[in-house]
């Protein structure tokens, strides 16, 4: 059997790029809030989506038209690696927090357009991708679950020593980069400026039912910014302590979700698969509204556990439903599009918007949680109601086998 380039790599590098972040993301504003840094919460959680505006579709456009998607892999995780080690460093010192908040930036830059690759090398490696996608995208859930669970029993909960695992994780996904099935650009080289940003990708727009998706993915993405920021400060204020442990509730539903998600693709009309993932994240903020009422963190708890089928049944159907939906020569970019309207444009003004709402709502409210999560939870069903009053299913490239 062949080592490079076999298709297992794909499941092994889901599993550590996703135990990366699965360290520090769930916990940074606990890190932070130790640190005596907590007014910068929200300016830490703004980095990564904005890193994600600027850097994805340009580096996506290279993997589409000139450099293959595993090379580029590697050569941003080994460009990113040293400057988060640096930026922990800075926190664990606690002493300078703009050096902090430039290396997380130059981090953030460099790693942004890793998922979207990534997402591009396994659709493009894969067989019978619809069915088989959700067993190997699984290991990312996984990998998101030990790397909570052992954050927590490794008493970091609150502690820069989560981003500095973090670094050694991904030092082993760059060399599992390497061993990644060969994907080769698929598209011509750039013949003008709009095609060397990546931009050409945009005509996608012109088609209503992607419009529709793409536009609802970045509203939804507002409220969802509140999950990572604010879920772990809400499980603290209800004396919750382990904090990185209890996070991983939202991930054990997503293994269930990704296994089952080759059958609910070939069961459902795509249309319903995502309007009741939405539902389940309406559903999540309304049980944080319970959790707040009750002074309950076990409500909150199980809030966080409908987040893996929001989050499944949504964006990662939507990054099968994408690729589907567009032509082989721009299938890096459109992945790169949907990451930049939801985790960049989405988490930039969803991270923007829910820190003012939090400030108004509970920091200057004293702690008055249940009228946050509320108007989080109405977000949450104005999108309900855009999508499903605005995609009206259609046919597009090699999308006869769903049912759209």
């Amino acid at each position: 059997m062949r080592l490079r380039g076999h298709s297992g790599w794909i499941s092994v590098c889901f599993f550590l790029f996703a135990a990366t972040p699965g360290c520090w993301l769930p916990v940074l504003a606990n890190v932070l809030k130790g640190r005596d840094w907590g007014h910068l919460v929200t300016w830490a959680y703004l980095i990564p989506p904005l890193a994600g505006v600027l850097s994805p579709l340009v580096i996506a456009a290279r993997a589409d038209q000139k450099v293959p998607a595993e090379r580029l892999l590697f050569w941003l995780n080994l460009a990113g690696m040293p400057f988060l080690w640096f930026a922990f460093e800075e926190l664990e010192r606690g002493t300078r927090p703009h050096a902090f908040l430039l290396h997380f930036t130059i981090s953030s830059l460099l790693t942004a357009p890793i998922w979207p690759l990534f997402n591009t090398v396994a659709l493009t490696s894969l067989r019978d991708k619809e069915h088989r996608f959700g067993f190997y995208r699984v290991w990312a859930t996984i990998g998101w679950i030990i790397a909570g669970w052992s954050i927590s029993a490794l008493g970091a909960d609150s502690s820069p020593l989560a981003g500095k695992i973090s670094v050694g994780i991904r030092l082993i996904a760059t060399g599992a980069c390497l061993l990644l099935p060969h994907t080769p650009p698929r598209s011509r080289p750039a013949k003008n400026w709009r095609e060397l940003l990546g931009l050409s990708s945009l005509a996608l727009l012109r088609q209503r039912d992607i419009a529709v998706f793409m536009l609802s993915t970045f509203l939804f993405s507002i409220p969802l910014a509140a999950f990572y920021m604010h879920s772990s400060l809400q499980l603290e204020a209800l004396h919750y302590h382990h904090v990185a442990a209890g996070m991983t509730l939202g991930q054990v539903s997503e293994v269930a979700a990704m296994l089952l998600l080759g059958l609910m693709l070939r069961r459902w009309r795509i249309k319903w698969l995502f309007l009741f993932a939405m539902t389940c994240g309406l559903l999540r903020y309304l049980a944080y509204i319970l959790g707040a009422s009750s002074n309950s963190f076990a409500w909150v708890l199980f809030g966080i556990s409908f987040h893996g089928l929001c989050w499944t049944f949504f964006f990662e159907a939507g990054r099968l439903f994408l690729d589907r939906r567009v032509e082989p020569e721009f299938r890096s970019q459109a992945q790169a599009l949907l990451s930049l309207i939801s985790t960049g444009a989405g988490g930039v003004i969803g991270t923007i918007a829910v820190g003012w709402l939090h400030t108004s709502m509970v920091v200057e409210n004293h702690g008055s949680w249940s009228s946050y999560w509320l108007a989080l939870s109405t977000m949450c069903a104005g999108c309900i109601a855009l999508f499903a009053f605005g995609y009206k299913g259609g046919q597009g490239p090699q999308s006869v086998i769903w049912r759209i």
